[in-house]
């Protein structure tokens, strides 16, 4: 795994940038500018990391990936903020711009970013792909754990329902999730297709799965410590921990060999 961030000084650079900006967040305060330039460098940190690491195995299909991945959220976030529908009813904020519809673009990249660094975590392979993009659409809904309540905190968006709710957030929303995240998933593993080359294939996924690991701790050390809502830590946590031992598992078996 060490070796292969070595061989991705760009991802890893990414990933730092991305790092550094999370920690300088709470150092500000909130519905300021900087932390709304700070989201900004978070989210394309995170997009570099997952458009590098994939280009490494799949070259031009990375790009294509996540151009689609955008134009996909981006309609699905149109539709959700507007109808409710399949997130339950929300609105976004004036807080991040550019908006196109009232719907932010940073947030289609932050769809693309995910996607493509869980699809870096679990390596497609000829056999069992359903179930690798099943686990990939559930890691991408579990950073929503931490990440939902951390962005209505931050004034980005707001939630109008009274549906049974965890920490303020309709439990609808995972569920749209869920289910955009496997659209999100198919649109990755269709688009990037196979590649014969196995090893660059593994390299690839080292920093994605650094980059996942990274996100879960600092997630949980920020909201124990600076978001102050131990619950949300414990059960992002524990969610995506259990995402990130699966990456770490389907890493470190062979091809085809499941569990």
């Amino acid at each position: 795994m060490i070796t292969g961030i070595r061989r991705e000084p760009v991802a890893s650079v990414s990933l730092a940038f991305t790092v550094v900006a999370m920690i300088a967040t709470p150092l500000f305060p909130r519905a300021g500018t900087e932390r709304q330039l700070l989201a900004n460098v978070v989210v394309l940190g995170l997009l570099g990391v997952g458009v590098v690491s994939a280009w490494t195995a799949y070259g031009v299909r990375a790009l294509a990936a996540a151009g689609l991945i955008m134009v996909l959220t981006f309609c699905v976030e149109l539709l959700g903020s507007s109808t409710g529908f399949p997130f339950g009813e929300y609105d976004y904020t004036t807080a991040l711009s550019p908006r196109v519809g009232g719907v932010p673009l940073l947030v289609c990249c932050a769809w693309a970013a995910i996607t493509l660094i869980v699809h870096g975590m679990f390596r497609v392979t000829p056999r069992a792909i359903g179930r690798r993009m099943v686990l990939m659409a559930v890691s991408i809904t579990a950073w929503d754990v931490f990440l939902d309540p951390q962005m209505v905190g931050e004034g980005y968006w707001q939630w109008e329902t009274s549906a049974p709710a965890f920490r303020g957030i309709p439990l609808v929303n995972y569920a749209g999730w869920g289910v955009t995240a496997l659209m999100t998933s198919v649109l990755a593993v269709v688009t990037c297709g196979r590649t014969s080359d196995t090893a660059r294939t593994m390299e690839g996924a080292g920093v994605p799965l650094v980059t996942y690991a990274t996100l879960t701790v600092m997630y949980t050390i920020g909201f124990v410590f600076f978001f102050d809502d131990t619950v949300v830590a414990v059960v992002g946590a524990v969610a995506m921990g259990w995402c990130l031992w699966r990456g770490v598992v389907h890493r470190v078996r062979p091809a085809g060999v499941m569990s």
